[in-house]
């Protein structure tokens, strides 16, 4: 079996169609950083089955490109009139200067990407797509959260999955100099009540964290945020 062939039918080994998405919507904590102006220029790297960009065009938003490797997915873009493009490599993917994109989202695609070029892959984001002031949002498993091995292992196509420290150290290795982990505690655009429910405990589980790695010596990386959403959110510029 080729490569291409295990691409293309990815979707299919997921049990994953276009209802998948039938009730997608943006996430709570993205919104507040989303381009105020419709006309801003927003690509989508790994777009799927177009579900962010079918919400954005929903809301008019005009400037959409989105690029895939997968076959399936592409063809169920066209069919909602989506911009989309084919690669192999984002790294083969470059626009002219005044094409570069305001606004960058790379979801759950990074940890499919070998680990070699994972750090040249983001290079060529900020240096080749990204434009001048432009924010790049990255959403990668969080190998931190109660989750995190079993995202590692769910998705035979993982490399491997990221904790906040490893996300600095990649964006910060291709040049990011503003680096922003949204919704850290998981809890942005929650009611006052339900916020604080949350805080509370996430308090408690951090505590109880620091007592056994007292009592069995052991400890983080502590210029590293402790996070442990099932995602990391992360925006760049």
């Amino acid at each position: 079996m080729s490569d291409n062939t295990k691409i293309d039918q990815y979707f299919k080994n997921r049990t994953i169609s276009e209802d998948t998405y039938g009730s997608y919507k943006i996430p709570r904590y993205l919104r507040p950083y989303m381009p105020k102006n419709k006309d801003a220029k927003i690509l989508d790297i790994g777009c799927g089955m177009g579900q962010f960009l079918g919400v954005l065009k929903a809301e008019s938003y005009t400037n959409l490109k989105g690029i895939d490797i997968n076959n399936e997915a592409l063809e169920s873009c066209r069919k909602k009139g989506l911009n989309v493009t084919k690669i192999t490599d984002t790294r083969e993917f470059v626009v002219a200067e005044n094409d570069k994109f305001d606004f960058i989202i790379m979801s759950h695609v990074l940890e499919h990407i070998e680990k070699d070029v994972i750090i040249d892959t983001l290079i060529h984001i900020r240096k080749n797509l990204l434009a001048a002031g432009g924010s790049f949002a990255l959403m990668v498993p969080n190998g931190q959260s109660f989750t995190g091995t079993y995202w590692r292992y769910e998705d035979f196509t993982h490399h491997l999955v990221f904790t906040a420290g490893t996300c600095l150290y990649v964006l910060k290795a291709a040049g990011f100099a503003s680096i922003e982990f949204m919704d850290a505690d998981g809890t942005s655009q929650m009611a006052f009540w339900k916020k604080a429910i949350i805080k509370f405990f996430l308090g408690f589980y951090k505590l109880r964290e620091d007592f056994w790695g007292f009592i069995l010596q052991t400890s983080y990386h502590k210029p590293s945020p402790r996070i442990y959403s099932f995602e990391l959110k992360v925006l760049s510029k």
